[in-house]
């Protein structure tokens, strides 16, 4: 019984592994068979050689010894490429030189006194504390002390060792004096030459205008200053619409008559007397770090010029599928996270706002405050200048940028901050004239004496703006052409080639899947290959004899006509 159960087990295994035999050569003779077929019929140059059996082994191996070489190359060329179009997948090109200016929003424009503490108006705080009776100070000495609030400005290099300052006196009288002098932010405010003095006469769009509802007193970068045009609300980050361009020539712009009050000077930031002039884009907050502001000084007894172009540039949606690093840019709606109404400048702004209250725990009183954190103080001047130059030397999205040392504490990455994927970015033309004392007959300084006076025109002078779109470098159906125009040139390449090969290798999956046919040569049991089955003709089934005879009554007839 064991020896019979152990020749039944011996049958079985040899039964399994002459399957696998016969499977196996089945494969790679289907295999070679199909690899025949492909080789004689695809459009693939020299492909047939292989096969032909007229050709020579020499020619076979020099085809051979070709394609070992063209398709290596072929590979490296197309990969080569397609790299050096992703490292750089989008470009940038002028779409039009005539885009209608009025169609454009004018430039948001600050007007900053030279003088940042009225002398007026620091008398008048140091008479008020004076008379609150809280300190033994004289009104003058109150004065001097509050002259130390120009700290606030960052305009100091070195620190001062001073025994008793001015916040010192606010907080010990913090009960005594009025709730406008507990924040800093309106107490520099109050101190800063109002606008309705600084401004004597406004026109904008030919008109004359009130200066009062024109401009509004804003945060800058250089403090509380003259804004026109800024399309926001306070530090929130709803927006207003800005103006238009609708006039062009300088009769058309806006046109500024300034008083200098030179006699009102207590603490100017430069060594210079006049005014500082800012123009940027009306979405974003003035700030000089983040680029796209225009800064101009304006003297007494000038006349400035500032003839304003713009450039309009727009991404189309192909870039959308690359990233911010390749595109160098971003959409407005891919930032919500960051914020509800993303600009460029708001977000440089935003991370120094971040970056100031992580390193001095407040943040100074001419930068937006939106989550109403401390507003830094006299206390916290030291810290302030320590980083001064940190904040002045910020660096967004690092890969747009030359490497730097990240360890270095004197500059501020912004790795989140993009430039606007559609923007308007504002450049200038200036010229500056003297004005001699006297009267003038121009629009602006009719029926007014000039005498220290300045002029401040900003317009447009040119109807046709440039437009400037940014597009990826190939679409997909163009990288595929290059990619088969490489190919085509190689072995000759072409869509038709791939085809081919997917018909052969599904013919070839298909065939190894129905199984062997009944015609296939395969072995019998024995081992000996059975004999395939050759196809037999009618004629083939009759006799010979009958054959002959039907062949002679063919020649009859045809002899007979």
């Amino acid at each position: 019984m064991r020896i019979y159960d152990g020749e039944k087990e011996s049958w079985r295994r040899s039964d399994v592994v002459y399957r696998r035999r016969v499977k196996k050569s089945r494969f790679w003779k289907t295999l070679a068979k199909y690899t025949k077929l492909y080789c004689r019929y695809t459009k693939l140059v020299g492909f047939r050689y292989f096969v032909e059996e007229r050709t020579s082994w020499f020619d076979r191996m020099l085809w051979g010894l070709l394609y070992a070489i063209a398709v290596p190359t072929m590979i490296y060329t197309i990969c080569r490429g397609y790299i050096d179009i992703m490292e750089n997948p989008c470009f940038n090109t002028v779409e039009s030189d005539q885009l209608d200016t009025e169609d454009l929003d004018f430039p948001g424009v600050s007007i900053c006194s030279i003088n940042r503490i009225s002398r007026r108006a620091a008398m008048e705080m140091a008479n008020e504390l004076f008379q609150l009776n809280v300190t033994r100070l004289s009104a003058d000495e109150i004065f001097k002390l509050i002259t130390q609030l120009g700290d606030l400005y960052d305009s100091e290099i070195t620190k001062q060792n001073r025994e008793y300052r001015i916040d010192h006196l606010l907080a010990e009288s913090r009960d005594h004096i009025k709730s406008s002098y507990k924040d800093i932010t309106k107490i520099m405010m109050r101190l800063t030459p109002p606008c309705s003095v600084l401004l004597t006469k406004c026109r904008f769009h030919d008109q004359d205008r009130n200066c009062s509802e024109m401009f509004t007193s804003r945060k800058t970068q250089d403090g509380f200053c003259c804004t026109f045009n800024y399309a926001t609300i306070r530090d929130d980050i709803s927006l207003l619409e800005p103006l238009k361009v609708d006039h062009m020539g300088k009769d058309g712009g806006l046109s500024v008559l300034l008083e200098s009050f030179v006699e009102d000077y207590l603490y100017p930031i430069f060594p210079i007397t006049g005014f500082k002039v800012t123009i940027f884009n009306p979405h974003d907050y003035p700030d000089m770090t983040s680029g796209g502001v225009i800064e101009i000084f304006v003297s007494p007894t000038t006349e400035r010029n500032v003839e304003i172009q713009a450039i309009v540039s727009y991404s189309t949606t192909n870039v959308i599928p690359y990233s911010l690093e390749e595109r160098h840019c971003v959409f407005p709606e891919e930032m919500v996270a960051i914020r509800a109404s993303y600009t460029y400048s708001d977000c440089i702004v935003d991370c120094k706002v971040a970056d100031m209250l992580s390193l001095c725990n407040c943040v100074p009183f001419f930068l937006p405050n939106r989550d109403s954190n401390k507003v830094c103080n006299l206390e916290d001047v030291p810290c302030l200048l320590r980083y001064k130059y940190r904040w002045s030397s910020v660096v967004p999205n690092s890969g747009l940028h030359i490497e730097v040392d990240d360890e270095s504490e004197n500059i501020l990455h912004c790795n989140n901050c993009y430039p606007l994927c559609g923007d308007v970015t504002y450049t200038a033309k200036m010229m500056s004239a003297y004005i001699p004392p006297g009267y003038h007959t121009t629009k602006l300084l009719s029926n007014v004496y000039f005498k220290n006076q300045s002029v401040l025109n900003v317009y447009f002078n040119s109807f046709g703006t440039t437009k400037l779109k940014q597009d990826v470098v190939y679409r997909w159906y163009e990288l595929l052409g290059d990619a088969s125009g490489i190919g085509g040139i190689f072995v000759g390449f072409s869509l038709i080639a791939v085809v081919e090969f997917v018909y052969f290798v599904g013919l070839f999956v298909f065939e190894l899947l129905k199984g062997p046919d009944s015609s296939d040569g395969v072995e019998d049991e024995s081992g000996r290959e059975r004999p395939t089955i050759q196809k037999i003709y009618w004629g083939e089934l009759y006799p010979r004899s009958r054959q002959n005879v039907t062949a002679k009554r063919h020649y009859r007839i045809r002899d007979k006509y």
